[in-house]
């Protein structure tokens, strides 16, 4: 049987079998009890089914010998030994590789007789220990359930009642994760109602988002055309597609979230990991898993959340010596949590470790010429932007792990590139924690379009509070310093022209953007305002010594391109 068109299947299986391993490790590691190895052999059977079915005998010999340690560790209910238990992670490694070789490369030779040769010591120095089971220690079997007396019809033969076996291990829900476009599988449906659901590849529902984003462009356009003529048979037809455009658009949308928890499930092996290699101990609290993001988003997600995790672990979180003597809890806490925000999703990163030093950080950036020397204090956000300089640093070394300023320059152009931002709280030795804001979906976004010079920019309407004609009073001058007043708050201003480098206008006239940001409100001048629009976002590669202020650009509906702003950069 030709199994290669079973290949992505068997990944997509698989990756739900390796996170149910791994999570059901840690939890035994924290002391979980009988029911958490239940779930580990249940996991393991299953993979060893399905790579038999698939012929990959590499992944199927590794399995079985885990399944055999397994079943002796459910009998006897030994597995909180430190050696035992990195014997089952090194063994949930090895079946990750092999399964990552040979679902590409069926052929493939994965030596795998060094682990199976490990996990069958595992269970001979068991076997070697076992002694009889208190009744403390009994594997607790199924209480048999009565059934229902029903008389008997005449003519009918009462079927025998079956005998429950008391070595029935008792059943116990698994840990499942829904792969990342999984939804129910065909044979979930119930009686004669037919599949409800299926896989969708995700190159498909990217083909559909795509062609989603066209039809919002050609829609754009139709309007356009639409105002220009006064046929109201046109108008209505062209209503009529717009409407069917943004249903079509919205279904596409939702189909591609996904929760977040997906990608947060793999960094609770990364974080164990780390901080067993760094000689510390750590606990992972993650929250929010059930918020649900676009599946781009999440795709872009992984690298930087897992490089504020590292540098956490390295450079945040003190050892436990340094833990004790400040009077804390031995056992560092590490947050990684969601939660929605409008039409943005936040990402927090947040550690009860030493905080970041703001003098050392004034020092470096007064030794390395990026502050004026007579500056003596540093906000939240002076201390982002420095310590996201390529190349600064406010550690002396750079471990295999992470450096604290080093890389983090790449965190930062990664997220803004996705037309998020990044936002840093910090207090020293209460710890740090950074925020990570982004889009709900990267595709399709609301936009206010304004005027600068000749050019006209897109500004995601997320952080627009108003716009408003700007007159001459409304203007104020204050140590050399701009604002607008609006309705009697005073609001530090920007033009816009400025940060783009035009010519200041002669005249006062113009508009004014009212921007609600995480820190401040501030008002963007604009020569003029053009309106809202929803715009399909088309990244790029922002070319050398362009300013830091784009997250990308768009196809505007007259055909022309625009640059999206980054409210937060430009501000």
């Amino acid at each position: 049987m030709n199994t290669t068109r079973y290949a992505e299947l068997f990944r997509a299986e698989s990756r739900e079998r390796l996170l149910e391993m791994n999570a059901a490790l840690l939890s035994i590691e924290r002391g979980g009890g009988a029911e958490r190895i239940t779930e580990l052999f249940r996991a393991v059977h299953s993979l060893k089914g399905m790579a038999a079915a698939m012929g990959y005998d590499s992944v199927r010999d590794l399995s079985h010998a885990l399944e055999a340690l397994l079943s002796k560790l459910r009998q006897e209910l030994i597995y909180s030994m430190p050696s035992l238990m990195n014997t089952l992670f090194d063994a949930v490694d090895a079946l990750e590789s092999a399964i990552a070789a040979v679902s590409v490369d069926p052929t493939a030779v994965v030596n795998v007789a060094p682990v199976i040769a490990s996990l069958d010591a595992a269970a001979q120095e068991i076997a070697a220990q076992e002694k009889p089971v208190t009744p403390a220690m009994e594997w607790p079997a199924t209480r048999p359930t009565p059934l229902p007396q029903v008389p008997a019809e005449p003519g009918r033969r009462t079927p025998a009642r079956p005998t429950p076996s008391r070595a029935t291990p008792r059943r116990t829900t698994p840990l499942r994760s829904t792969p990342v476009l999984e939804m129910p599988r065909v044979n979930d449906s119930i009686g004669d109602r037919g599949p409800r659901s299926v896989r969708v590849d995700a190159e498909r529902l990217d083909s559909l988002m795509r062609l989603a984003g066209e039809l919002v462009i050609a829609r754009g356009r139709l309007n356009e055309i639409a105002r220009k003529h006064s046929d109201q048979e046109l108008s209505e037809a062209v209503l009529h597609t717009s409407r069917l455009i943004s249903d079509m658009q919205h279904e596409v949308t939702t189909s591609r979230m996904v929760p977040v928890g997906q990608a947060f499930d793999r960094f609770q092996r990364m974080v164990r990991d780390t901080a067993h290699a760094l000689g510390k101990r750590v606990e992972l609290e993650i929250r929010g898993m059930d918020i649900e993001v676009d599946k781009s988003v999440l795709d872009e997600l992984g690298d930087p959340v897992l490089h504020l995790l590292r540098n956490s672990l390295d450079h945040g979180i003190e050892t436990t010596a340094e833990r004790r003597e400040a009077g804390k809890n031995p056992v560092a806490r590490l947050t990684l949590s969601a939660e929605r925000d409008g039409s943005s999703v936040l990402i927090h990163i947040a550690d009860d470790g030493r905080g970041i030093d703001r003098r050392v950080v004034l020092e470096r950036a007064r030794a390395a010429g990026l502050v004026p020397g007579g500056q003596g204090n540093l906000t939240d956000n002076d201390v982002l932007d420095l310590i996201a300089r390529p190349g600064f640093s406010t550690t002396s070394r750079v471990t295999q792990m992470s450096g604290r300023g080093v890389g983090l320059d790449v965190v930062v152009t990664k997220v803004r590139s996705l037309g998020g931002s990044v936002e840093l709280d910090t207090a020293i030795g209460y710890g740090t924690t950074m925020t990570l804001r982004l889009p709900l979906t990267l595709a399709i976004i609301h936009a206010l379009l304004a005027r600068a010079g000749d050019e006209v920019y897109a500004l995601p309407i997320a952080h627009v509070v108003e716009s408003l004609v700007l007159t001459p009073d409304m203007r104020a001058t204050e140590d050399g310093r701009e604002s607008v007043i609006v309705r009697g708050e005073k609001l530090p201003a920007v033009s816009l022209r400025d940060r783009l480098g035009y010519p200041r206008r002669q005249t006062g006239s113009g508009h004014v953007v009212v921007l609600d940001l995480p820190d401040k409100r501030t008002a963007l001048v604009v020569d003029e305002f053009m309106g809202q629009q929803e715009i399909v976002v088309k990244r790029f590669d922002a070319v050398r010594g362009m300013p830091p202020f784009f997250s990308g650009a768009t196809i505007l509906s007259n055909g022309a391109p625009a640059l999206i702003l980054d409210a937060r950069g430009v501000a």
